[in-house]
């Protein structure tokens, strides 16, 4: 349950984007752990490439070939997302913040004039 508090009977919930941040850094670790799966890959097929000669392997590198093609760049996708998608809301987040952090300062400054 988040945490929330109560102003002028209005209840407001608390949103932590630290949470936010840390799944940013979690998706740029995982386009690391990818980068380096795809090169132990590779490593391993110009391994079995050196010593496969024929049709066989011929296919079998034009099949991986494309399989990495259709994987493509992993930190691209992931960019995208962070800049386009989380970035955009946790900006939101910060301006709804804002905003509203001026309405209470506002509706407790005018409470404070009315008395």
């Amino acid at each position: 349950m988040a945490d929330e508090f109560v102003v002028n009977d209005a209840v407001f919930k608390v949103v932590d984007t630290t949470e936010i941040s840390k799944l940013q850094t979690k998706a740029q670790e995982l386009v690391g752990k990818f980068e380096d799966l795809k090169t132990t890959f590779n490593t391993i097929n110009e391994t079995l490439l050196e010593s496969w000669q024929g049709e066989g392997a011929d296919e079998y590198k034009y099949e991986t070939d494309h399989i990495l093609e259709k994987i493509g760049d992993m930190n691209s996708a992931v960019d995208a997302l962070n800049t386009d998608g989380i970035s955009n809301v946790r900006q939101s987040i910060s301006d709804m913040d804002a905003e509203l952090g001026e309405q209470i300062r506002k509706m407790a400054n005018d409470e404070t004039d009315g008395e």
